[in-house]
């Protein structure tokens, strides 16, 4: 992998489209380019006027759209409004920014080793281990573990909407629920990174009211450049109540996450 440079902070897409979402998968995508950033252009009838530029080193992330119109190397996308105050950790829920980037400057996450599924003895966790090095002693290898268990939603304060859909709990977004709270309703509980000599859990925000998880193993992933950089994307929920997110683990702790309603 010498496009790759430790040093850089990569960034991250999720393809989205009809096809893609018909497969319940979402290819995850670095920018590769050896300087460290794509510029970020308008269609070829404003000449490819340069209006951005997505940084590996800031972790920019990105979401395609479709193939640019009326090019053939070139990738639409949408991409958030970053602050102007870098967080430790930020959740995206909408994307106001696009334009074009160079599929030339695109390495496909799809295409990276992927962490090995398992689930736990009781069932209520997955389990992602790093197996792609066989020579790293097996409890040195880097782990995703996401826990799923049933949710005490029905006793938080819930917010509803003119229509009577349920919008926000304890005046957080809501993901995945409608207008009640279904019987069995599960949702994640903690996501830990375990990496020897560094590790963390998920900062609260970055899973709060994410509901009916799944744990279908075609809809949930994880795969990495290094160990430095991970990539963990699920399609949760189902029907009208479908959504999609990705989460960048930089160097053991998460540091972003895009999340989106891509309703079936």
């Amino acid at each position: 992998m010498k496009f790759f440079n430790k040093a850089f902070f990569l960034s991250v897409f999720i393809f989205c489209s009809c096809l893609i979402f018909a497969q319940n998968k979402v290819p995850f995508g670095v920018v590769k380019a050896e300087e460290g950033y794509a510029m970020v252009r308008v269609h070829k009838e404003d000449y490819r006027k340069i209006v951005d530029k997505i940084r590996m080193r800031k972790g920019d992330v990105f979401v395609y759209v479709k193939p640019a119109p009326g090019e053939t190397d070139w990738i639409w996308i949408k991409y958030p409004e970053k602050e102007e105050i870098p967080k430790p950790f930020v959740r995206y829920d909408s994307l106001t920014k696009e334009g074009m980037v160079n599929k030339e400057r695109i390495a496909y996450v799809d295409q990276l080793p992927k962490f090995t599924p398992s689930k736990s003895k009781n069932g209520k966790s997955l389990i992602f281990t790093d197996d792609t090095n066989q020579k790293t002693p097996t409890n040195e290898r880097t782990k995703v573990i996401i826990d799923i268990y049933p949710s005490n939603a029905s006793y938080r304060k819930q917010e509803k909407d003119s229509e009577g859909n349920i919008i926000k709990i304890d005046k957080v977004k809501t993901w995945g629920i409608g207008k009640e709270l279904p019987e069995g309703l599960t949702e994640i509980k903690s996501i830990r990174v375990q990496q020897p000599g560094r590790g963390s859990v998920f900062v609260r925000e970055a899973i709060k009211n994410m509901f009916q998880p799944t744990m279908d193993f075609d809809k949930v992933g994880v795969s990495s450049i290094d160990k430095d950089h991970i990539f963990l994307y699920m399609i949760n929920g189902s029907g009208e109540h479908r959504y999609t997110t990705l989460w960048t683990i930089k160097e053991g702790k998460v540091i972003s996450q895009i999340i989106f309603s891509n309703p079936e």
